[in-house]
């Protein structure tokens, strides 16, 4: 009988063990955060910012919310990701030809549970997405890829590129980075965005 865990990740489409979410979410929680370096402020500060800035001070609730969001965020892509053996059926290659993919930068991969790669499922493209016959990557990929920070963390780059952005128009309607690229825009577009992804807030 499936956990409550895994009955919304079923009813979702993810069918993923609980012991393997909590694996993959134990991972993507030790992973760096992406390039941004916080401090704490000291008490007399937050009180002249929440009384001169305008910005209410968050109060336990409203943190608890944010936690519980940022917890939520890192068990849907924990749960939306690929072990190399997976990808290996899915694009029909041997293990190590992923591998190699990986090396040459033609795939995104992060260290999952046991230190063995993960790969998001946005990168691929299936038989289901009007795509053509067959199963591959996104168009231009390797160039993203490159563009990216080293050192993104796996949820911020999901986020970048399956948000719509009102910098990328098809057809007048804002869409993500990756409609974009299976649309056939211009990949420059969203190579120059992603080279500024540490720099988004």
């Amino acid at each position: 009988m499936a956990t409550p865990v895994e009955a919304v990740l079923r009813r979702h489409g993810y069918v993923i063990s609980e012991d393997t979410l909590a694996e993959h979410l134990d991972a993507l929680l030790t992973e760096p955060r992406d390039g941004t370096v916080g401090f704490d402020m000291s008490a007399a500060d937050t009180a002249y910012l929440a009384e001169y800035s305008g910005v209410r001070q968050a109060s336990e609730a409203d943190l608890a919310l944010l936690e519980a969001h940022s917890l939520g965020r890192a068990a849907a892509e924990a749960g939306r990701t690929m072990t190399r053996g997976q990808v290996a059926e899915l694009l029909g290659v041997d293990p190590s030809r992923v591998s190699h993919q990986v090396s040459a930068g033609r795939l995104f991969s992060y260290h999952g549970n046991g230190g063995r790669p993960a790969f998001p499922d946005w990168q691929f493209i299936g038989p289901t997405d009007n795509a053509g016959p067959g199963t591959g990557v996104v168009p231009h990929l390797r160039s993203v890829i490159a563009a990216i920070p080293g050192g993104s963390h796996p949820i911020t780059i999901r986020a970048f590129m399956t948000t719509p952005s009102s910098e990328l128009m098809l057809r007048g309607t804002a869409v993500s980075r990756l409609e974009w690229l299976r649309g056939g825009g211009d990949p420059k577009d969203v190579v120059d965005l992603a080279s500024t992804l540490g720099e988004q807030v």
